[in-house]
């Protein structure tokens, strides 16, 4: 009856590092899919010097399954003329087992984009 024991209590710490191992997969997951979106307004917004409708960046992003937030600020940075775009995104984590729900955002900058204007740009106003 003693080894019976012990093999069910085995059994119970392989599943409790099985669904550790799942959760955190599925943050790295989720995170990686949220960095691959901002990338992807970042390069638009360099290809096309800030001249891109925020319709066309959502509509690319929707494309991707990326549903969440995006914020996009313009700013002039350490008082260069040529402006730097700064991109936002949010990651949602969610256990349902749990009920825990709690995101993060990630920012990322353009470089210089010379000779562009943060008025040429429909983003949020930073």
């Amino acid at each position: 009856m003693r080894e019976a024991v012990g093999g069910s209590f085995l059994f119970y710490i392989i599943l409790g590092f099985l669904a550790v191992y799942i959760v955190f997969i599925g943050i790295i997951m989720n995170y990686a899919a949220t960095y691959r979106a901002s990338n992807y307004v970042i390069t638009q917004l360099e290809q096309t010097e800030g001249k891109i409708s925020r319709d066309e960046i959502m509509e690319g992003l929707r494309s991707r399954k990326y549903y969440n937030s995006l914020s996009i600020q313009c700013y002039d940075k350490d008082g260069e003329i040529d402006p730097v775009y700064s991109v936002t995104t949010k990651v949602t984590f969610e256990i349902p087992i749990i009920n825990y729900t709690t995101s993060l955002n990630i920012r990322n900058e353009t470089k210089a984009i010379y000779g562009a204007s943060c008025n040429d740009a429909i983003v949020d106003k930073g």
